[in-house]
């Protein structure tokens, strides 16, 4: 092998292996195992869950408690265009994400924005919430049950759902305002045809 195609293996190595470094310094050993769903767990519910999540169908109901112990539903929303974002104060992709959701939010009142925080506690949340002025609703998947339903296998992961509850599908990922505009446009396209 020449010299200078070996050199841009390694630096395409180093590029790469550096990003990841970079974008995974936040986590602590905690963090990974919380960021972790249970392998068996997983396997064992992944057939019976894959059937009740489907594009084009009602979205699996849950209720889990909010930041103030109250039980929420995703039903309460009926009549809503709903975006299940799953998230963890660590994920540093969530924290540049969160202004954004709170942005679309806030303009959009056919829209809410179920912000569900996976396996962390409620004081750790609660604070990331205060610091970051967020104002819409923010549930506690406190054992990541509603995590392993929507088969959430990374943060952040935000799903759409429409007023009548039809899961219309999911971004893995994060969104910028733009995206989260556009598919918030062709949901409202769709639902006046």
């Amino acid at each position: 092998m020449n010299k200078k195609v070996f050199t841009i293996i390694v630096v395409v190595v180093l590029l790469f292996g550096g990003f990841y470094i970079f974008s995974n310094q936040n986590k602590t050993k905690e963090n990974v195992r919380n960021d972790n769903i249970q392998e068996n767990t997983y396997k064992e519910n992944i057939d019976e869950q894959s059937q009740e999540l489907a594009v084009g169908k009602i979205a699996p109901s849950f209720t889990i408690k909010n930041l103030n112990g109250e039980d929420v539903s995703l039903s309460d929303y009926e009549g809503k265009i709903v975006i299940i974002n799953f998230w963890a104060t660590w994920c540093g992709y969530c924290d540049k994400e969160m202004p954004d959701l709170q942005r679309i939010y806030k303009e959009n009142e056919d829209l809410v924005v179920l912000a569900v925080d996976v396996k962390e506690s409620k004081d750790q949340v609660q604070s990331y919430i205060d610091n970051g002025n967020y104002d819409f609703p923010v549930l506690l998947d406190e054992n990541g049950e509603t995590a392993i339903t929507y088969l959430v296998s990374a943060f952040p992961t935000s799903y759409f759902v429409d007023k009548n509850g039809i899961l219309l599908g999911a971004v893995q990922g994060m969104m910028t305002y733009d995206k989260m505009n556009n598919i918030l446009e062709q949901i409202r396209d769709n639902e006046s045809k």
